[in-house]
């Protein structure tokens, strides 16, 4: 595997140069579909999700480890604390009535997905794909996929003169979700660059996760480091820029409208003032130094040796137990709801929505309300976008933290960095 040695650049902005983006579609926003006319109803799709993350961080975990030859700092049980800053109350637990919660039926909608478009081999072929820091490696349904891939573009090996087949077979899970086949190196181009000889994990069986009807694109890139790929090589960007294509950094907007992922630099037309940067800890996940939690901008606890990854192929923010319920205790008329919705749920007052912060680099970045809520679950308790997981040793700082910001990651400089976006 070739690693990405870090190298300075300043970042690029769109009117510098004419460097490569593309526009991040969605199909259904899996937030907005779980407050339809502000009332929350998506709960199955939003716990599937968490396991599907949950089960991707720990495949990461172990790649790590196959790939280095060492086990992950997190992986070694090193979660890290969290010290109150004050006495609060125990959490009140959430009641709903019958007639509510019997009224509106669970339905599994698709989680959040922002995806682009790729094209591999030689002649082209064109696919959907989700774009995913949280991962490393990149893969398609491909032709003699079984009935599991119907619906989906699939790549054709056979047809394209710039195929290889390695023949090594790969096992991706992603919660109860897996892709199964094999790897081949091919062309890949995606906004007018080439990658030449990239590994692409061609499909032979997807999950009913993967199905169309679950998961719009036809597959997935992965956008963090070599030292998580499944397959043991170079996740597609690490091999744009050790072809000497793009610089080693890219921008990202999540929004309603007007998401874009910008390949080799940032997009100055997306943001406005300085990036707040903050410098990686680990360079296998986007992976940050949590230092404290906060509450309308009052930190209710600080951390000690808390790691958070941000992660765009995740929906929610999620914590461990201790420190999420530590924010809710901080929020007059808080209370657990995981008898109502599931583990890890809590509820806050609807008239009283809370500015969540998170301390990082010794800047706080705060979650605007409107964004932290996830809806209506019954008369003024609304479900907060803060979930707590058990079984995953970091904060995934995900869309519902991602949204409030254009993000950069700059692997040349070892950092993310966050700007207000336009």
């Amino acid at each position: 595997m070739v690693l990405l040695k870090a190298v300075s650049f300043f970042y690029l902005g769109v009117c510098a140069l004419a460097l490569p983006k593309i526009p991040l579609s969605k199909r259904k926003d899996i937030l907005a579909s779980s407050k339809r006319d502000g009332v929350f109803k998506n709960i199955n799709a939003l716990k599937t999700q968490m396991e599907k993350t949950k089960s991707k961080l720990q495949t990461g975990l172990l790649a790590f480890e196959r790939n280095t030859g060492k086990i992950h700092p997190a992986a070694q049980g090193a979660q890290g604390t969290f010290a109150a800053t004050s006495n609060n109350p125990p959490l009140e637990k959430v009641s709903v009535s019958k007639r509510a919660t019997a009224a509106e039926p669970l339905t599994d909608f698709e989680e959040d997905l922002w995806f682009g478009t790729i094209t591999v081999g030689t002649p082209p072929q064109t696919f959907t794909v989700d774009i995913d820091t949280g991962s490393s490696d990149t893969f398609l349904p491909a032709v003699g996929c079984d009935s599991t891939c119907d619906g989906h573009t699939l790549y054709d090996p056979s047809a394209s003169s710039s195929a290889v087949n390695t023949t090594d077979p790969f096992f991706l899970q992603f919660g109860a979700g897996n892709a199964t086949g094999f790897i081949f190196t091919d062309t890949v181009e995606i906004a007018g660059i080439t990658a030449r000889a990239q590994s692409v994990g061609a499909s032979n069986h997807y999950s009913v996760e993967f199905e169309e009807v679950n998961f719009p694109p036809d597959g997935l890139v992965g956008m963090a480091f070599p030292a998580l790929s499944v397959f043991g090589d170079n996740p597609l960007f690490t091999t744009l820029v050790t072809q000497g294509t793009v610089p080693p950094v890219f921008g990202v907007k999540l929004a309603d409208t007007g998401s874009e992922l910008f390949l080799g630099g940032v997009d100055t037309a997306l943001f406005t003032g300085a990036f707040r940067n903050v410098s990686l800890i680990e360079e296998d996940f986007y992976a940050l130094n949590l230092q404290a939690l906060a509450v309308n901008n009052q930190v209710v606890a600080t951390a000690n040796g808390v790691v958070a990854i941000v992660d765009t192929g995740t929906t929610l923010l999620i914590g461990d137990p201790e420190g999420v319920e530590i924010v809710y205790e901080a929020i007059p008329g808080a209370k657990d709801a995981s008898e109502v919705i599931g583990p890890g749920f809590f509820t806050v007052p609807c008239n009283r929505i809370p500015t969540v912060g998170i301390e990082l680099g010794n800047q706080l970045f705060n979650v605007a309300p409107a964004i932290f809520n996830l809806g209506v679950l019954e008369g003024n308790d609304c479900v907060g976008g803060l979930v707590s997981m058990e079984g995953v040793p970091f904060w995934v700082l995900g869309d519902i933290f991602l949204r409030n910001f254009y993000t950069v990651f700059d692997q040349g400089n070892a950092r993310v960095g966050f700007a207000t976006p336009r």
